[in-house]
């Protein structure tokens, strides 16, 4: 029986580090961004984009300002999926890293609607900042 329980811990740990460790690559951050706008969900696009502290830009709001500029992009990827049935699938190529670091990236994603439409997106740059992968508007 305490064989069975430290198999089943041993499992159930791999299991979690495996499920926890590919959530938060370079590709899936692109391919929750891309399926965010092409569903209208504003706000997990702006939870996405990184937003670096810069004090060249006292007083100013960027994520508000970055908001409003979104938000035109967003209703129209929203109109986009619409007319063609829906968003069916996002897919992502493998990250190519920019620096040795590797903590910055392109990501080249494609769009499956479901009237068989594709769409290949321009590639995203991402970046890791605080062990996190974000979307990188710079």
């Amino acid at each position: 029986m305490k064989l069975l329980m430290k198999f089943l811990s041993v499992f159930l740990l791999a299991l979690i580090v495996t499920a926890c460790s590919t959530e938060d690559t370079p590709e899936k951050v692109s391919e929750k961004f891309i399926t965010a706008i092409y569903k209208g969900d504003t706000d997990t696009v702006m939870n996405l984009i990184n937003f670096p502290k810069d004090d060249n830009n006292k007083g100013m709001d960027m994520t508000m300002l970055v908001k409003s500029k979104m938000q035109e992009a967003i209703q129209q990827g929203k109109k986009f999926a619409d007319e063609h049935g829906g968003l069916d699938k996002v897919e992502s190529a493998p990250a190519e890293y920019t620096n040795d670091e590797k903590t910055m990236a392109k990501v080249k994603t494609t769009v499956f609607f479901k009237d068989n439409t594709k769409k290949d997106e321009s590639s995203l740059s991402v970046i890791k900042t605080d062990n996190k992968w974000m979307i990188n508007l710079k």
